[in-house]
C-alpha cells in the first residue's frame, strides 16, 4: 500500500489518520493507512473511524 497524501500545507503533507474501534470499547487513536490494513481481519475490531483534521 502506498502513502497518500489527502492534504496538504505548502511543505507539510499529511497522511490520513484512522482510530480503530474495538468490541471491548478498546480505541486506538492516530492510527496510519498501514496499521488500518494489519488489523483489517482482526475479529476484535467493530469499526474504523476517520479523523478530522484539526487546524
Amino acid at each position: 500500500m502506498t502513502a497518500q497524501y489527502v492534504r496538504s500545507r505548502l511543505a507539510q503533507p499529511q497522511l490520513q489518520r484512522y482510530t480503530l474501534v474495538f468490541r471491548n470499547g478498546e480505541l486506538l487513536r492516530h492510527q496510519d493507512p498501514l496499521a488500518v490494513a494489519q488489523y483489517q481481519q482482526d475479529a476484535r475490531l467493530a469499526c474504523v473511524q476517520i479523523e478530522a483534521f484539526s487546524d
